[in-house]
Formats: C-alpha cells, structure tokens, sequence
C-alpha cells in the first residue's frame, strides 16, 4: 500500500450530520456504531467533537476517525506515587488540584488500513500532539488522556504512543472510581504528558 501522511496526504473534516460514515469499519463494532450514529449527536450536544481523516485521492477514503473533548486530570484523585510522577516535570509552584487535558474518546482506523505499515494510529497521536503544542493553540493543554479498552493490544498501542496508566494498578484505578473489586476493569486511564513535545 502506497506510504499515507496523515498531515500532508490526508484532509481532516468536521463529521458533521451530513458526513456518510456507512463505508467506515475500524474492525470495533461499538466504535464503528459510535461514528456512525452517535458522532454527530455527541457535536451537537458539545460533548465532544469528532473528526475523519480522507485521502486525497482519486477515490477518496476515510482514513481514520476520532473524538476529541475537554478534560482535566485532578492530582487529588490519585494516589501520592502516581500524582509524584505526574508532576515531576511541573514546577513546585505551579502544581494545582486540577490540569488540563485533552480527552482523545474514540480513535479508529479503517480496516483497509490497519497492519499496512502505515501506523496511522500513531499518526493520529503525533498530529494531535502538533495540534496541540501549537503556539496557535486555543487554550493550555498540558496532558493528553485517553480511556482505553483493557485489551493488550490497545494497551500496548498507546504505550508505544508515549502514554503511561494514570494509576499504577488497576485496584487502586476501581478505588478511585468505586468498581468493586472484584470486576474487571473495562478501559484504563491513560496519559501523555505534552510538555515532553515542546521545544
């Protein structure tokens, strides 16, 4: 398969309720049913907002989607260990109860494109952290946080992404969310910490 850069040979659109999403298949049936249905409703309510990715291509095809919404990471919830090596890079007297993050909700390939060597997943990840760091930036964004499926190919994805478990454990992750501990835990809290980006 001809080399994708999802910056140079890809356009990034808005889904919108016009965006036909029916060809779209990562391969996750719940992700696939989220872009396809509940994408747009999700924009409309601002709660998060969501993007494909489309080659430009004689036949256009869509990429890769994903979800992105505001969210912070509250130092107080997490344990001493974890709150110490999130912080390590933030000065003493700028540590605060809460920090800003970006919340990436959903992000899917399409099928056509995954195992290809063209590691778009992970080019979604550079692309936001660019987007991100930006000197144009909007708003202060130190973390990058990301629910992830307990599965070890996502974990193993993200972690290769630079992202590290918000908590070390997944009994002290059920504390802090009060899931009994005796289920399964679904997703992990993951995190990127931004600042390592900036030059």
């Amino acid at each position: 398969m001809e080399r994708i850069r999802l910056a140079s040979d890809c356009t990034l659109y808005p889904i919108d309720k016009n965006t036909d999403l029916s060809s779209f298949c990562c391969g996750d049936e719940d992700l696939d049913d989220f872009f396809r249905n509940d994408a747009y409703l999700y924009s409309a309510q601002l709660l998060g907002k969501s993007y494909i990715a489309v080659t430009n291509t004689e036949s256009p095809q869509i990429a890769c989607a994903f979800t992105l919404s505001n969210d912070s990471i509250k130092s107080t919830m997490i344990p001493r260990s974890s709150r110490n090596r999130l912080e390590r890079k933030v000065p003493n007297a700028k540590h605060t109860r809460t920090y800003p993050a970006l919340l990436i909700g959903r992000l899917g390939v399409n099928g056509q494109f995954q195992r290809s060597g063209l590691h778009l997943g992970s080019q979604v990840i550079d692309y936001l952290i660019s987007w991100f760091i930006h000197p144009d930036n909007k708003t202060g964004c130190r973390f990058m946080v990301v629910d992830a499926y307990n599965r070890p190919e996502t974990i193993n994805f993200y972690q290769k992404n630079g992202f590290r478990f918000l908590y070390s454990d997944e009994n002290l992750e059920k504390e802090a969310f009060r899931i009994d501990l005796s289920q399964s835990l679904n997703t992990r809290m993951m995190y990127l910490d931004l600042i390592d980006f900036v030059s």
